[in-house]
């Protein structure tokens, strides 16, 4: 068995060990470490599966131990040993002479198997990491002071159609924009709370994604971690969900939640700019017995048709909204009483030169018009449009 190392002689080999490589370079440098220190005859570390050994001459020896030794101690061809176990898959052999006394320095001999340890923690730690991190399906990124790249996981990679290597170095900047990056910077530096903002990129082949962008800074800002969340999917969801909250949905206009919380939003500027506007309620005559001749399907094309008319017939500023049944309002702001005139004659003239399923329909429409007086609420403006609208209809035959 070789010559021991003395306590000073050890610190100086551990200390020539740090930092410590990753992965089989790092396991190489322990082996030569405790081979050194112990002065033990050879080593054979069995890490799952594979072998890896330091001693010369004595491979063949011993290499029916690996993965089928139970014996914490025993002697096998002329060689004494000691089995440790390191991790689930690792166990630490070590040899010497079976002419020799044990005579390792237990503190050097516990130091070694902690070296071991330590390592299998590390490496475990270090492969749980990398799974965290090139597995995410985020875009990460670790960035210097100045917002140069750092380290980039395989998402973000493949997104910018760019190899780690070409990215490490680049100022994120070039990517999500100096505007982005400054006002991230900005609140994140101070804060124990993530940055955030919502930003549109564009990647390899890809159009613009959405993506939440969170930015961490550690070490006093001298380091920040880098988020970009496609965040795609929840904006299409938001855009339905929106749909239906705003529009109806069988006509494709606004429907009467929207309506009023507009119109009392308009009401408020129109008093506030001192400007004109107007309001219209209109329904379809005959209606229940279009659906009563022609069936439901058909008076919802009839539906349809009305409301892609009255969309067409009005002003960019105008509103049309369906309030319900067969029934409609417009919201026309800044109209006087000879710009509805007009309005309304070119929607009932639209609507006699009416199609529906490809075949002319003409359709006409009884409606009740007010003229806001600067006075009346959302909802005296309805009843007043309503009670209108009905007076028109009472004035004409064969009403429904």
């Amino acid at each position: 068995m070789g010559g021991k190392k003395s306590q000073s002689g050890v610190l100086r080999e551990l200390a020539r060990l740090f930092p410590l490589p990753e992965g089989e370079e790092g396991l190489f440098r322990i082996l030569d470490f405790a081979l050194e220190v112990l002065g033990a005859s050879g080593l054979l570390y069995v890490r799952r599966g594979r072998r890896f050994v330091r001693g010369t001459g004595f491979l063949q020896d011993v290499e029916s131990l690996a993965g089928s030794c139970t014996l914490r101690r025993g002697v096998v061809n002329g060689l004494r040993f000691r089995r440790f176990a390191i991790a689930q898959e690792a166990e630490l052999f070590v040899f010497w002479e079976e002419n020799e006394r044990w005579t390792f320095p237990l503190p050097v001999l516990s130091l070694v198997v902690r070296l071991f340890e330590l390592f299998e923690r590390l490496d475990h730690a270090r492969k749980r990491w990398l799974w965290l991190f090139d597995g995410n399906p985020d875009l990460l990124f670790f960035l210097d002071d100045q917002g140069c790249i750092l380290e980039v996981n395989a998402r973000g990679e493949r997104f910018l159609g760019r190899a780690k290597e070409d990215l490490v170095g680049r100022a994120i900047a070039e990517y999500i924009g100096e505007e982005a990056w400054w006002l991230l910077k900005e609140e994140a530096q101070g804060s124990r709370e993530p940055a955030r903002i919502e930003l549109a990129l564009s990647g390899l082949g890809v159009h613009p994604a959405h993506f939440e962008a969170l930015l961490f800074a550690f070490e006093g800002g001298q380091i920040f971690w880098l988020v970009l969340r496609d965040i795609g999917e929840r904006k299409r969801y938001e855009s339905v969900l929106l749909r239906f909250a705003l529009y109806d949905q069988l006509t494709e206009v606004y429907n009467r939640r929207f309506l009023e919380e507009y119109l009392r939003k308009e009401l408020e500027r129109a008093r506030r700019e001192g400007y004109p506007l107007a309001l219209v309620m209109l329904d379809i005559d005959a209606f229940k017995a279009i659906n009563d001749r022609y069936g439901h399907v058909f008076g919802d094309e009839v539906l349809r048709m009305v409301a892609r008319l009255l969309q067409e017939s009005l002003r960019s500023s105008d509103v049309v909204a369906r309030y319900g049944g067969d029934e409609f309002v417009l919201v026309l702001p800044r109209a006087k009483e000879a710009d509805v005139h007009k309005i309304m004659e070119r929607i009932s003239r639209n609507l006699r030169g009416a199609q529906v399923m490809g075949e002319p329909f003409p359709v006409r429409i009884s409606y009740g018009v007010c003229l806001w007086d600067g006075q009346k609420n959302v909802s005296e403006l309805f009843q007043e449009i309503d009670r209108r609208m009905y007076e028109m209809k009472k004035q004409r035959s064969g009403v429904s």
